[in-house]
């Protein structure tokens, strides 16, 4: 009888020059359930071993980095542990349940060093969320306690591989490891999108307020004015239209929900305003 308990292979890639301490490390903390970060991650890990290798025609890994493209679940306090000692390091996640999110970099009471570097991804939003944002992940514990710069990534939904989001994931971190330095003698087209930065007092969080089927009506990344329609809620049973949902504010959507069955107090969509109120 084949052994039971062979331990499972070290879910982390650990590429560049061994000696030195990681510069980076990119983890998938949702496994196979986040289908576009395990691709992502997993394409990223082979680019990078062919620049460490020398089969690809132009660029050099100048600096260590690791990369777990899909740990399971069990897997997560090693992950953790042997990602912790890299200066960067970054989550590259999914929306939140049930949502689509614009790519973005989500950051956690930042300091003024993880803002800045938060910028050097090229996506169109930062976005500052309170500390208990990430509380249940289970890599942030070991993170926060380790020193240097704590980013997350979030992009696209669950349960699904999209391709379009996937090169844009692609692409924003080979920008992020070129402006680091981590990587170099790479030459990429001017393809970054226009930044906008937005504090906790700028998220607008738009919940239904009943029971019922939501169908959006916009994506990610359009820019709304107040009274713009978000989607419609109909009557579970009977297929009746409960309401229009509008936007009250204007600005970014930076997430939609997918997921039609939604509870009264469900998300479905975020908003993120260029302006504070007051």
């Amino acid at each position: 009888m084949a052994d039971q308990s062979t331990p499972l292979a070290n879910p982390v890639h650990d590429l560049g020059p061994a000696e030195r301490r990681p510069r980076v490390a990119l983890v998938n903390p949702g496994g196979e359930t986040n289908i576009n970060g395990q691709f992502v991650l997993g394409r990223l890990s082979a680019f990078l071993k062919s620049l460490e290798s020398g089969e690809a025609a132009r660029g050099r890994l100048q600096e260590r980095i690791l990369i777990a493209p899909c740990p399971e679940p069990d897997q997560a306090e090693i992950v953790a542990q042997q990602t912790r000692q890299a200066f960067y390091r970054v989550e590259v996640s999914h929306g939140a349940d049930g949502m689509d999110a614009l790519p973005q970099v989500s950051l956690i009471d930042p300091s003024d060093d993880e803002r800045a570097s938060a910028c050097l991804f090229g996506l169109a939003a930062v976005i500052e969320h309170p500390g208990h944002m990430n509380g249940g992940l289970p890599w942030l514990p070991a993170w926060r306690e380790a020193g240097g710069e704590n980013l997350y990534l979030q992009a696209g939904r669950a349960g699904e591989l999209q391709p379009a989001l996937c090169e844009r994931l692609f692409r924003a971190l080979v920008t992020f490891l070129t402006h680091t330095e981590i990587i170099r003698e790479i030459s990429l087209a001017e393809e970054e999108d226009d930044l906008h930065y937005f504090g906790e007092k700028q998220l607008f969080e738009l919940t239904s307020d009943a029971r019922g089927l939501f169908v959006f009506r916009q994506d990610p990344g359009h820019w709304l004015h107040g009274g713009d329609l978000i989607g419609y809620l109909y009557d579970r049973d009977n297929g009746a239209l409960i309401k229009e949902l509008k936007t009250p504010v204007s600005g970014l959507l930076t997430s939609i929900r997918r997921n039609p069955l939604v509870e009264a107090g469900s998300p479905v969509a975020t908003v993120s305003r260029l302006e504070r109120d007051g």
